[in-house]
């Protein structure tokens, strides 16, 4: 089996095959570094929320640790540490409306992976174990992240109406801009969506 043989391998070299897409190498490492998240975990106390969903964000937290990893510049574990933590206290201070939005509603998720094939879609939203549900709302989580970062102004308010649903229509009169403004923004979410999907996560969508 891969995985027996994956077994020996450095933290580094399971990280660099992950990160190509080798799921067998995600799953020994979340299976590496679990006692970690859930020591990390325990540090955090929020009355609202299940240990166990503080924990599952931390797990959000280490897989982006290996999509984002760089050698060279940190140890992993000390990269990952701080991924991990990172990403409980967002979870816990923040709770994004917007983002926690996209991570458990195929709804929304319907409307941003227009023109994506169908079992690209199926992929986030099926039902199956927890290691591969979690890389998908981690993969959800980035591409979010990425759409953000290259949007500005007027276009984040289109795109956040947009995902609850709003008509063009209806988010011309809200933000005050023309239907050009409104089609090319959506337009460029679905290109950076694209674009996220067919380069480094793309490998876990055909796993």
């Amino acid at each position: 089996m891969i995985k027996y043989a994956l077994r020996g391998k450095p933290t580094e070299k399971l990280v660099e095959l992950a990160q190509s897409g080798l799921a067998e190498a995600m799953d020994l490492i979340v299976e590496k570094f679990y006692p970690m998240v859930v020591k990390i975990a325990s540090q955090f106390y929020a009355p609202w929320a299940e240990f166990d969903d503080i924990v599952q964000n931390g797990l959000i937290g280490l897989i982006k640790a290996v999509f984002y990893f760089e050698s060279g510049k940190s140890s992993f574990s000390t990269f990952a540490w701080r991924s991990i933590e990172s990403e409980i206290k967002t979870f816990i201070t923040y709770q994004n409306r917007k983002k926690n939005k996209m991570l458990s509603e195929s709804t929304s998720m319907d409307s941003i992976f227009d023109n994506v094939d169908d079992e690209q879609i199926d992929y986030f939203v099926a039902d199956e174990d927890v290691n591969t549900n979690v890389v998908r709302k981690t993969i959800l989580s980035i591409v979010h992240e990425e759409i953000l970062e290259n949007l500005k102004g007027e276009e984040i308010q289109i795109f956040e109406l947009w995902l609850d649903g709003y008509s063009y229509k209806e988010i011309e009169k809200k933000v005050c801009v023309n239907f050009k403004k409104v089609d090319n923004t959506i337009q460029k979410v679905k290109k950076i969506v694209r674009s996220k999907l067919s380069s480094s996560l793309m490998p876990f969508l055909e796993s």
